[in-house]
């Protein structure tokens, strides 16, 4: 989870630079879809929420499967279930019709088969993606030697990058050194070179399943139109990142996420496209600014400052004076004297420019990443909540009544209306009185079945675990009618209680 919020600070850092550098229609929908993002739920769900492992499951569903045939056709005793038995050997049918858990003892070759039949995964599956990563790897590198080596294809590319320095030039105050080409040299061993290894970075994306590969895509493309000033139409923009976007989802994507993501881009492309089209002239101004001082910053780490003119001179004012000893008075030792230096040229350390950008670096990640740790906290606390609920459903009745009854508790010091350090069979006694009728005796009840199952060994009757989750469900709708707006908010966002 704290990985999916990392790279969304880092792509909300890529949108936001983009918009800035290069500011248009296509741009701000890009960062304004990326800003409202985690504040519509069914979004922050289907982006934030961790993958759902269908395969897994599927694997983990035939494995029981397996068990439960080979148990079947195997004979063996009935017994009383003792805990700290497998519970995958409960009789379950007879448990059932006997309401108590029995055992069926198997053969002693079926842990054997257990092992052998229960890896959900073999090492098949991940050969065949690590062979393509290795294969589209290998493509990639081949491409960049190739247009190194091959004198026209680098001569090409040479080329490539003097006809963006011409269009750079033509719609931006940009000025840049060409590099030394034949006239009419062509472009295109070195475009087909180039387009090749882009379309095996995208293959090595698709078959390896990664987002990291992905993300390493679209921020290429973000640079490139930073650094270059060449932003790439809305329609093509848009459909890029939303593509980049779709591929973020979570696993497996479903079809409710897509519809929904899909209107939200469409809903926010049409609203800018309406209200807030075209280039912001004060965003543009600002970039400028920031462009020009970054070329600046850039002259003074290479050495390529410009040199005074000859001629700049300034006048100092030169006053010496002498101690003499003795009386301790400051006499004047030389009268002032006019002169005439060339003015020197002084600069700050290099190491002093270094430090501005990294701080300024963190600085700009803080304020890209600040606004949605409240974000993190709450799913940390949400995450915690949901491990609470999975208990509610264990295998073991003792355990999942503890947890039932815990969270009951929970409720309670969450309203101010327990009971403090008493013993929780004595809570019944001076619980609040606008709860429903008989109320305190089911409470009394499901805590001496907490007890018992604290204290006890035998397996717990299915029954009471019902009981638990009414009164669970009680307590919940009673203490939420009695509770102030304020309550209801700390209960729903902090304890992370109400659904």
């Amino acid at each position: 989870m704290k990985k999916r919020w990392i790279g969304y600070a880092a792509w909300l850092l890529l949108a936001a630079g983009l918009y800035f550098f290069e500011n248009n229609t296509g741009t701000r929908v890009i960062l304004l879809c990326s800003l409202l993002l985690p504040f519509i739920p069914p979004l922050r769900a289907a982006f934030f929420s961790p993958d759902r492992p269908v395969k897994e499951e599927a694997a983990v569903s035939l494995t029981v499967g397996t068990f439960d045939r080979a148990e079947t056709e195997e004979t063996g005793d009935i017994r009383p279930y003792i805990p700290g038995d497998p519970v995958r050997r409960i009789h379950w049918k007879l448990s059932a019709k006997k309401d108590e858990l029995l055992i069926r003892e198997t053969a002693a070759g079926t842990e054997k088969a257990e092992k052998q039949t229960s890896v959900p995964r073999d090492s098949r599956q991940r050969k065949p993606g690590k062979r393509a990563a290795a294969f589209f790897a290998a493509g990639i590198l081949l491409c960049v030697i190739l247009l190194l080596l091959i004198p026209e294809a680098r001569r090409g590319a040479q080329e490539l990058c003097n006809r963006l320095f011409t269009a750079s030039e033509a719609v931006n105050r940009y000025t840049y050194s060409r590099f030394a080409v034949p006239e009419g040299q062509g472009i295109l061993p070195a475009a087909i070179l180039l387009m090749c290894a882009l379309a095996l970075l995208t293959g090595m994306a698709l078959a390896l399943r990664s987002r990291v590969t992905a993300f390493i895509i679209i921020a290429g493309c973000t640079l490139f139109q930073a650094y270059f000033g060449l932003a790439f139409p809305p329609w093509i923009n848009i459909p890029l990142y939303s593509l980049f976007a779709v591929w973020m989802l979570r696993r497996p994507v479903r079809r409710k996420d897509l519809t929904v993501c899909g209107v939200f881009i469409l809903l926010v492309t049409l609203s800018v496209a309406v209200f807030l089209p075209g280039v912001d002239a004060a965003t543009e101004t600002a970039s400028e600014q920031v462009r020009d001082r970054l070329s600046q910053f850039t002259e003074q780490i290479t050495g390529t400052v410009a040199e005074v003119p000859a001629g700049e001179t300034e006048t100092r004012h030169l006053h010496t004076r002498s101690l003499e000893n003795g009386d301790g008075e400051a006499e004047t030792g030389q009268e002032f004297r006019l002169v005439t230096e060339e003015e020197e040229q002084i600069s700050m350390p290099h190491w002093v420019n270094w430090l501005k950008a990294v701080l300024l670096l963190i600085l700009s990640a803080l304020l890209v990443i600040l606004p949605f740790v409240p974000f993190l906290l709450l799913n940390k606390r949400k995450r915690k909540a949901a491990e609470n609920r999975k208990a509610f459903e264990s295998e073991n009745t003792g355990m999942a009544i503890q947890a039932i009854f815990r969270q009951v508790i929970l409720w309670f010091e969450a309203v101010n209306a327990g009971a403090g350090n008493l013993l929780f069979r004595n809570w019944a006694a001076i619980l609040p009185e606008d709860l429903p009728e008989g109320y305190a005796d089911r409470f009394a009840r499901c805590a001496a079945d907490c007890e018992e199952a604290l204290y006890s060994n035998h397996p717990m009757p299915e029954q009471k675990r019902r009981s638990a989750m009414e009164l669970l469900k009680e307590t919940e709708t009673a203490l939420w009618k009695r509770s102030s707006r304020r309550q209801r908010f700390y209960l729903k966002y902090w304890m992370c209680l109400a659904e």
